[in-house]
């Protein structure tokens, strides 16, 4: 059997859209600050293939019109070759009342990480105080994601 060029859907290219949200990086690694590279590094680890490739490359070239974070859900709009953007959202399930308590009781043993979370930051090695109180800061597994785009 033989193959001709008709035979073959063209690839579908992003509508241009002007004043979206644009990625710093042009290429290579993602993230500025430790806890947006380890988000990354989460998200690979679950094998989520094209999705999260296009997902890079929707962001690099400006495509993605809007971002809102909510407790436990990242929300997006994306614009993509169709007329309407893509309404994409990220669920995690949020830690119970109980969780957070152990978690702040982990923190109050450690006055530096409760002086930098006041001063707006996210002291690196935060992971440890979730570890102690036997939780994770991440998701650990792909089930733990809750994920929907239109």
């Amino acid at each position: 059997m033989r193959w001709r060029k008709s035979d073959f859907f063209n690839p579908s290219r992003p509508r241009k859209i002007k004043g979206g949200i644009k990625a710093k990086s042009r290429r290579g690694a993602f993230g500025k600050n430790w806890w947006s590279r380890r988000w990354i590094e989460t998200l690979e680890g679950f094998s989520i293939g094209a999705r999260l490739g296009r997902g890079r490359s929707y962001a690099r070239s400006g495509q993605v019109t809007s971002i809102r974070v909510h407790a436990g859900k990242i929300a997006a709009r994306v614009q993509g070759s169709r007329l309407r953007p893509y309404a994409v959202e990220i669920t995690v399930e949020k830690l119970t009342r109980d969780q957070w308590q152990a978690v702040v009781a982990q923190l109050a043993e450690q006055a530096l990480f409760a002086a930098k979370l006041l001063a707006g930051e996210m002291p690196q090695d935060i992971e440890r105080i979730f570890t102690a109180a036997d939780l994770s800061l991440f998701p650990e597994r792909a089930d733990d994601l809750e994920t929907d785009c239109t």
